[in-house]
């Protein structure tokens, strides 16, 4: 790769990277010279995500990540240093969905999404964060949050909890690490066409018991921009804040929302 890149030189790590936002973060990275490690519960997918961006002239490895394991984020973390010798950006995108009515939340389907959602977010940043405070080159971390993280909505309570507190601790970390240069921000997607995204509409159809297009049309009363963000589009906001356009951004929410929660 030649010429003039956001991201040049700059080595990421990325988990929830087979599919949806995660693998076009990952694409978008490369494409702008990024070398990424693709690391995700589904092996096979972060693996042909990692071959289709060595294909098309990047530098890209993959490696079973589960977020609730702190061994297995250490082992991402070797991983990286063994392939690129250095690590410059952390990507905390790994993340799953839940939605029912309160009352009706399994205790199950809480403790998941809180091991994923927030724990999982916690135990990259602390894994991570320590390492590049250790090398002393400053850095990045990027997470994942979501509108949800912002306001709260019916049958979202326990993915709301989640998200919410994901922005209270990517804003206390910036506190903290931000006098080591290393900046600390997340972007809040809407609604995206992912398989997340498919997942969402299939729940409101049967909780609202209505049709398909009635549900899609619900999830996007509020969108000012009247259609799903394309993952690509997300994933610009992490080329941001991870580049050096974003030198001055710390403790930042970036909406990727089509205007669904302007103040």
């Amino acid at each position: 790769m030649s010429g003039y890149y956001l991201l040049g030189g700059q080595v990421a790590v990325v988990t929830g990277a087979a599919r949806g936002i995660g693998s076009a973060i990952a694409r978008r990275f490369a494409e702008e010279g990024a070398r990424v490690v693709l690391g995700d519960v589904d092996l096979a997918g972060a693996e042909a995500v990692a071959t289709e961006i060595v294909e098309r002239g990047g530098d890209a490895v993959a490696c079973h990540l589960d977020v609730t394991d702190q061994a297995a984020i250490e082992r991402a973390l070797a991983l990286c240093l063994t392939c690129f010798g250095q690590v410059d950006v952390l990507v905390a995108n790994a993340g799953i969905l839940y939605n029912a009515p309160f009352l009706e939340t399994p205790r199950e389907a809480w403790d998941r999404l809180i091991a994923v959602n927030l724990t999982g977010v916690f135990l990259c940043m602390q894994v991570f964060g320590r390492h590049l405070v250790q090398a002393g080159r400053g850095g990045r971390i990027i997470v994942t949050a979501s509108t949800a993280g912002k306001r709260g909505s019916r049958f979202h309570g326990a993915y709301c909890a989640t998200k919410f507190g994901v922005i209270g601790l990517l804003q206390s970390l910036a506190a903290e690490l931000t006098p080591h240069g290393i900046l600390v921000n997340g972007v809040c997607p809407g609604n995206v066409e992912t398989p997340m995204g498919e997942q969402l509409v299939a729940s409101y159809t049967r909780l609202l018991g209505v049709d398909e297009a009635t549900a899609r049309r619900e999830l996007l009363a509020e969108s000012k921009i009247p259609r799903p963000a394309r993952p690509e589009e997300v994933a610009d906001a992490f080329v941001y804040l991870a580049s050096p356009l974003a030198s001055y951004v710390t403790g930042a929410t970036l909406h990727v929302d089509g205007g669904m929660v302007m103040r």
